[in-house]
């Protein structure tokens, strides 16, 4: 966590916490010299006395004005940093859904922002109050404030019976807000479908469902934090009232003067609200430990993959040579040989499930063999390893950003106009940047494009970036016939070097593939 804070920001923060902490035992304090005064009955002391106790809390409300403005400095620090460092760790490349990750840097990230970093003053503060509070007490009578302390001091134990429950209570809610976000991004997704299918009745259904597990699950949690206040608050107000009865007796027997009884008795009744307030916060900051937890175990991506260098490959070939790979104990592909020469066309086809997929991920190094090598031959024979970065890549689900065209191609890197114009027409997406222009911005996944038109600047950006081999994994699956014709002509008289997934190449295009190869049975077998 401190690495997402700046040093002197929380040393500030911590010494105005410290100041603002004299507050309470400071009204303490005041509240007793009023009768302190009144028994002295000294004029010239009255005066001074409330003239200082005047400038004091001037100071202190002073103080937590820059405490407030500190505080929501080190907040802001840690908004900044930690949702920086996620966007360069591997949080960003864990499996599970999107929705999953959205929930935990909003929802998520605000619960540690509220019920850590702000909690954790909250709590130095009760402890000052405490600290001060108990050492006048003592200064007024010892035995009083022991007896008040002995009082009181059992409502400590009430967090540490439920703090189990609080920690539980917060990973079911945190679970269920995971599932409502994801069914709500399928339902926003999909809408038009499950309208078309007249299929609402059950989304509803089930979205109603959803919320309500959410709205339980938060309920529960609230319920548990709330039972835990509970079972403090009548230990702690029950008991306080005994040592007040022992304390009035003090008074009457001439044992204490009035202004020290008020002095402890005041002060125990801020002991105890500050044990209390100390409770509360232990049981806040428990709810938050298991996303901090979460938070601390993402690690920073290898230095790597954060590089801007243009990386480009000249090879001869990509060889495949008696590759073997499976998860556990079910093989996928066995004894698989391929190469692939520049300049290539190569058609995979297969029953669904064959392993196509796991091929391309093979060739692209994204995963590693059990058996055998993949190399990528360079022109003067020396074999290297491929790198996913090495190659392009066209999926049946496009990526497509919510943001201009321009950035759609670039992915924000500096290309001149020629370049991204030269790439655009080969991509044959000249047509849609006469239409609507370079800078004008494409709607969340597209939706304002046609599916011919994602595909092109797939294959756009693919050029613009010179990686010359691209992997298609069922690329065309969801264009029309037509478009998908007119792509596939684009590719295949391209000088692309292509290893393309498809089942529904017409006859006419498959013989201007290269090499066709079927993957039946963890096979690869050609077949021309």
């Amino acid at each position: 966590m401190k690495k997402y804070f700046d040093n002197k920001s929380i040393i500030l923060c911590f010494l105005l916490t410290l100041i603002v902490g004299l507050a309470t035992p400071f009204n303490t304090w005041s509240y007793s010299q009023i009768f302190a005064m009144v028994e002295a009955g000294d004029k010239r002391r009255v005066v001074l006395e409330v003239c200082l106790i005047v400038l004091i809390i001037f100071l202190l409300t002073v103080a937590r004005y820059f405490y407030e403005r500190t505080l929501n400095r080190n907040i802001y620090l840690f908004n900044k940093n930690v949702r920086s460092d996620l966007l360069s760790s591997d949080f960003v490349k864990q499996q599970g859904p999107v929705s999953d990750k959205l929930s935990f840097v909003t929802n998520d990230l605000e619960l540690v922002e509220n019920n850590y970093v702000k909690e954790v003053f909250n709590l130095i503060t009760s402890i000052v109050n405490l600290l001060l509070c108990l050492a006048m007490a003592i200064n007024a009578n010892f035995i009083l404030t022991l007896v008040f302390m002995l009082f009181s001091v059992i409502s400590a134990i009430a967090p540490k019976i439920m703090a189990k429950r609080v920690m539980e209570s917060s990973k079911a809610w945190s679970a269920s807000v995971g599932k409502y976000t994801g069914f709500m991004s399928d339902y926003l997704k999909h809408i038009d479908l499950i309208l078309d299918y007249n299929a609402m009745p059950f989304f509803l259904l089930k979205g109603k469902k959803a919320i309500t597990e959410t709205a339980e699950a938060k309920q529960k949690r609230e319920n548990t934090i709330a039972m835990s206040n509970l079972l403090a608050g009548i230990l702690a107000y029950t008991l306080s009232f005994l040592p007040i009865g022992i304390g009035i007796l003090f008074v009457l027997d001439k044992r204490l003067p009035l202004s020290s009884f008020i002095m402890v008795q005041y002060s125990s009744s801020w002991i105890v609200n500050s044990i209390l307030a100390i409770n509360r916060s232990m049981t806040t900051i428990n709810s938050a430990k298991p996303l901090l937890t979460k938070l601390t175990n993402i690690k920073e991506l290898p230095q790597s993959t954060l590089s801007d260098e243009m990386t480009t490959i000249n090879f001869k070939d990509l060889q495949l040579n008696d590759v073997t790979f499976g998860y556990q104990d079910k093989t996928i592909i066995q004894n698989a040989s391929l190469t692939v020469n520049r300049g290539d066309k190569i058609l995979l086809t297969g029953r669904s499930g064959q392993g196509k997929s796991t091929l391309l991920r093979l060739m692209a190094n994204i995963i590693q063999p059990n058996k055998g090598t993949v190399e990528l031959v360079e022109p003067n024979g020396k074999a290297v390893s491929p790198q996913p970065d090495y190659f392009g890549e066209v999926n049946q689900d496009s990526n497509i950003f919510h943001d201009t065209l321009r950035f759609n191609l670039t992915l924000g890197r500096d290309f001149s106009d020629q370049e991204i114009e030269h790439a655009i027409q080969e991509a044959g997406l000249t047509p849609l940047m006469q239409k609507i222009g370079l800078d004008a911005v494409i709607q969340e996944d597209g939706t304002n494009l046609s599916g011919g038109e994602k595909k092109r600047i797939e294959i756009a950006r693919a050029l613009l970036y010179n990686r010359n081999f691209l992997l298609i994994d069922e690329g065309t699956a969801s264009l029309d016939p037509q478009t998908a014709h007119e792509i596939h002509e684009m590719i295949l008289s391209s000088d692309l070097t292509v290893v393309e997934i498809d089942h529904h190449i017409p006859e006419d295009l498959q013989s201007k593939f290269t090499h066709t190869y079927k993957l039946e049975d963890k096979q690869l077998i050609p077949i021309s």
